[in-house]
């Protein structure tokens, strides 16, 4: 076992972090390597957006020009928890619905604090429980990006007549979506069952038992809902993780899987004098994982 120590971190932007203490990672500056990568189509999953519409914009914008330069359309995976915390769920909302449309093979992944958005809206008399974890988690800025001036049944209201479409959308999304050798899904998975096996509340909440799991899985998990240590990406055993707390931190990070390269790439936004900026982002790596024993590295 490495002995804890902080890190320094120089970004492109040379701005500088100081990171808190990392047992047995590594960091990595280059692109993981994996040759011939096992998926269909060039590939942008990104990490929890809490609100943060304007981080999302930014990303989005992003993506659109680093796929001409590809010369391929991308498809876009949001690993959930889009509500929330930051200061705009409904732009966040809104950006998912038209990134949908404009490119059709996106997908939306369902987060707990989605789950938890929909059922305090559409339920009549929503349970307390639910109720009392949402409002401790930044669920009244979510009603109020919807209906600043109305009452809490007043913004209910307002997001099930007003914003119907927002609640299809996560309705009808993914608990976990599946590409050749990568499963997305925004917690985790129980590594005792077959991908295809999955229950609900795992998918949404996990992290006892996937965090620490020090074996194989199946597929490289790409998910969310655990800020890292770091605030970096992190690549640890067989899962990647995307969650870098975009809503306090202002990195939203996405993860790029292109199948004409011969790498896995990150890309997080910076915010510097008022302005957001997306660029290269390092991750950390953890040992012996899924990029160690890739062919050819």
């Amino acid at each position: 076992m490495h002995p804890a120590r902080w890190v320094l971190v120089f970004l492109p932007s040379s701005v500088r972090t100081c990171l808190p203490p990392i047992k047995r990672h590594r960091l990595a500056l280059a692109q993981p390597r994996i040759h011939s990568l096992p998926i269909s189509r060039l590939t942008y999953a990104i990490g929890d957006v809490h609100g943060r519409s304007d981080l999302l914009r930014s990303m989005l914008a992003f993506i659109a020009s680093d796929a001409e330069r590809r010369g391929q359309e991308p498809r876009v995976i949001f690993l959930g928890d889009i509500v929330d915390r930051g200061p705009d769920s409904r732009g966040a909302m809104e950006l998912v619905a038209r990134t949908l449309k404009r490119w059709p093979s996106s997908r939306l992944l369902l987060g707990n604090h989605d789950d938890y958005f929909l059922h305090i809206v559409t339920e009549d008399v929503p349970d307390e429980r639910i109720l009392a974890l949402w409002l401790r988690n930044g669920g009244r800025a979510t009603l109020e990006s919807y209906d600043p001036l109305g009452d809490f049944d007043d913004a209910r209201m307002t997001v099930r007549i007003d914003f119907a479409d927002h609640l299809d959308l996560l309705r009808s999304a993914s608990l976990i979506d599946t590409d050749g050798s990568f499963a997305f899904v925004h917690a985790g998975i129980d590594s005792g069952k077959p991908v295809d096996a999955q229950n609900r509340k795992d998918c949404l909440t996990i992290r006892k038992g996937f965090l620490d799991y020090p074996g194989p899985l199946s597929h490289t998990v790409v998910h969310g809902h655990s800020i890292t240590d770091s605030k970096l990406p992190e690549v640890v055993g067989s899962r990647i993780a995307l969650d870098t707390g975009a809503y306090a931190t202002g990195r939203l990070t996405a993860l790029i899987i292109d199948p004409a390269a011969d790498g896995l790439e990150f890309a997080c936004t910076a915010q510097s004098n008022g302005r957001i900026s997306v660029q290269e982002c390092p991750h950390l790596q953890g040992l012996e994982t899924i990029l160690d024993s890739s062919p050819g590295k």
